[in-house]
């Protein structure tokens, strides 16, 4: 599978380096620490996800290194194409994914949300974000237009196709 992954020019030093990069809970923020190891659990990963993108909007799959967000502004980095073994991928939707971040109630539509969920009621909610179908498209957006992103255990130096050096805006 094709997929994109935005990387700091240390981390792309260590995969030319060592040859795998692996992701690195101290490198995820605290307040989403929790999202993650629910993540880790739901996908077995012993270890925080490499995120990659899949399709970065409807118009696009490769990532616009134009817009801002992807790292610090100023920050080098380094756009990384990658052939990935499907098997190793989960695909899910970026803009779901911020229901768990901000351990919020994942719903369908307006008249399937609950006020004041459980932990447990919010996890299981969060199941949807691995369906790229899911959702009303007036309360989510049209699914065809979704930005796409993938989590793997792992990158392997030779999945990569090609790489671009970049400056973060």
């Amino acid at each position: 599978m094709i997929l994109w992954t935005i990387q700091r020019v240390e981390a792309w030093q260590t995969l030319q380096r060592r040859g795998v990069l692996l992701g690195d809970m101290r490198r995820v923020y605290i307040h989403f620490r929790p999202a993650y190891q629910w993540l880790m659990e739901h996908l077995s990963l012993r270890r925080a996800p490499i995120w990659a993108w899949h399709a970065y909007n409807a118009k696009r799959k490769r990532p616009d290194l134009r817009c801002s967000a992807h790292l610090g502004r100023g920050e080098r980095g380094v756009c990384v194409e990658f052939d990935a073994p499907d098997g190793l991928v989960t695909l899910s939707r970026f803009d779901l994914w911020h229901s768990a971040l901000n351990d919020a109630f994942l719903s369908e539509d307006e008249q399937h949300d609950i006020d004041n969920p459980t932990l447990e009621q919010k996890q299981q909610s969060w199941q949807h974000l691995f369906d790229l179908n899911f959702s009303d498209p007036a309360w989510h957006g049209p699914p065809d237009e979704a930005w796409i992103q993938a989590t793997l255990p792992c990158l392997r130096s030779e999945w990569v196709r090609s790489y671009q050096h970049f400056k973060a805006r």
